[in-house]
């Protein structure tokens, strides 16, 4: 049985398109019900051509308050309901559809402070994109936590969500704990996103809300954002001379470790 069983409602922040294509192959292959969110409306031009109710795209800046309050409490909850009335002439199982996971890998820094500056060199402007990369994690938490919280019927089956918790995800680096050559203000970024994960962890994990927080923090990976990075080749090398498997980690694996914590516990 696949780690995201029948009817699980995942929402996706990211901004890849090759992170993108991984949770589409995942969606196929752990649920074909799993309900995404594509959140960059400029990468979203890339599309995804995945038919509802499997996968939807609806576009958040996560930079700003408003947009995320519309996502969350409007165009969020509409999609929940649309597939909840899908749902119930289907199966029975469940009367109320609760947001079960939230998967934030969003991130973001100027590129001058990346390609040619230093973290010496970084401004107070620059600075102070850790609004991106580490509090619209708090943000989408706060926004998310009443549809996480919410309600599910009085069947007794197993599978009922009266026996699992929701989750919360996102995406770290080891620049977050140790120096990294030309990580600059990224590594403060991760360390702040890190340092909210613990604390969200704290709040959210005992009831009434039982929410599991957690971050997985990947290797050196091929993405959009990985392109900003001075000597990212470098940077990769480095790492698989230092791996036991004398191999890099790959996008595949990164998101299998996703699933696993994102799936019901």
């Amino acid at each position: 049985r696949g780690l995201l069983r029948s009817g699980y409602d995942v929402v996706c922040t990211y901004q890849s398109e090759r992170f993108a294509s991984q949770v589409e192959r995942l969606v196929e292959r752990e649920n074909e019900d799993m309900l995404a969110r594509y959140m960059n409306e400029q990468a979203s031009a890339a599309g995804l051509d995945v038919p509802a109710p499997r996968m939807g795209c609806l576009p958040c800046d996560a930079s700003c308050d408003d947009s995320m309050a519309s996502l969350f409490g409007e165009r969020l909850p509409a999609c929940l309901s649309d597939m909840n009335a899908s749902h119930q002439q289907q199966s029975k199982y469940r009367q109320q559809r609760r947001l079960d996971a939230l998967i934030h890998s969003v991130a973001y820094a100027p590129p001058d402070a990346m390609k040619d500056g230093t973290l010496l060199d970084t401004s107070r402007e620059s600075f102070g994109e850790h609004d991106v990369s580490s509090y619209s994690l708090i943000l989408m938490a706060r926004h998310a936590l009443p549809m996480m919280s919410a309600g599910t019927d009085d069947d007794d089956d197993d599978e009922s969500d009266a026996n699992t918790s929701a989750s919360i995800t996102t995406l770290s680096y080891l620049g977050a704990t140790r120096a990294v050559p030309n990580y600059n203000v990224m590594g403060p970024a991760k360390a702040s996103l890190e340092s909210a994960v613990r604390g969200l962890a704290l709040e959210l994990g005992p009831p009434p809300h039982q929410i599991r927080v957690n971050s997985v923090s990947a290797g050196p990976i091929n993405t959009m954002a990985a392109k900003g990075i001075r000597g990212f080749t470098d940077m990769r090398t480095d790492s698989e001379e230092r791996s036991m498997l004398r191999r890099n980690v790959t996008a595949e694996e990164v998101a299998d470790a996703v699933v696993f914590l994102s799936g019901a516990a």
